[in-house]
């Protein structure tokens, strides 16, 4: 991904219910649990994210890798887990 995309992406915010099920639930994963990679992809038993998710919230500007290759959220990353977390709150009451 080009600089210019890469900031294109990063000042999106993307609405929760375009994402799939799975990418949410990376997101969750990431947020609360540090993840390691291992083979097909990053986690931690009994979590586990694949490759294909991380790098597909890789360019939607929602994950980066740190210093220790472990995927974390970028500013849109939170701001969008804050989004899910408000609407899950929501549906529950």
């Amino acid at each position: 991904m080009t600089a210019p995309m890469a900031a294109l992406a990063a000042n999106t915010q993307i609405d929760p219910a375009t994402l799939s099920s799975q990418q949410r639930r990376a997101v969750n994963l990431i947020k609360t649990t540090r993840l390691y990679r291992r083979p097909n992809g990053y986690g931690r038993p009994p979590a586990s994210v694949s490759l294909d998710i991380v790098r597909s919230l890789q360019g939607l500007g929602l994950v980066r890798l740190d210093n220790a290759s472990c995927p974390v959220l970028t500013g849109s990353g939170l701001n969008l887990h804050g989004v899910i977390e408000q609407r899950a709150g929501r549906k529950r009451t």
